[in-house]
């Protein structure tokens, strides 16, 4: 028997059913575990604080979501998302950048 794991099936079958204890519980589990993780691939306390939100509230519009994936801790699933989170922000903002120096070098060394 596994009690971690017992405990977030659990928790799991309590979000399937729109419990918001549930979701409160696992904020309180994992929210500075996820913090830290999002702070340190970001540099950015405000932007580790929105991958944290986005993370949870992705938990719970889709909890089932956890239910299809092969992670047997809903902690590993959750670092696994919030990395994902991350980096994708990362390369949007990236993107941006690159797109806006583009725009600019095009501005500037264009000839009519």
């Amino acid at each position: 028997m596994n009690i971690r794991h017992d405990l977030e099936s659990k928790g799991l079958s309590r979000l399937l059913q729109k419990d918001t204890k549930a979701l409160k519980q696992m904020v309180d589990s994992y929210s500075a575990l996820l913090f830290q993780v999002a702070l340190r691939i970001t540099g950015d306390k405000q932007v580790a604080e929105q991958i944290l939100c986005e993370v949870f509230r992705d938990l719970w519009e889709n909890p089932n979501h956890y239910t299809k994936v092969k992670d047997k801790y809903i902690s590993s699933y959750l670092i696994k998302l919030c990395k994902l989170k991350c980096v994708n922000r990362e390369e949007v903002h990236i993107t941006r950048l690159l797109s806006k120096k583009s725009k600019n070098y095009v501005a500037h060394n264009a000839t009519i």
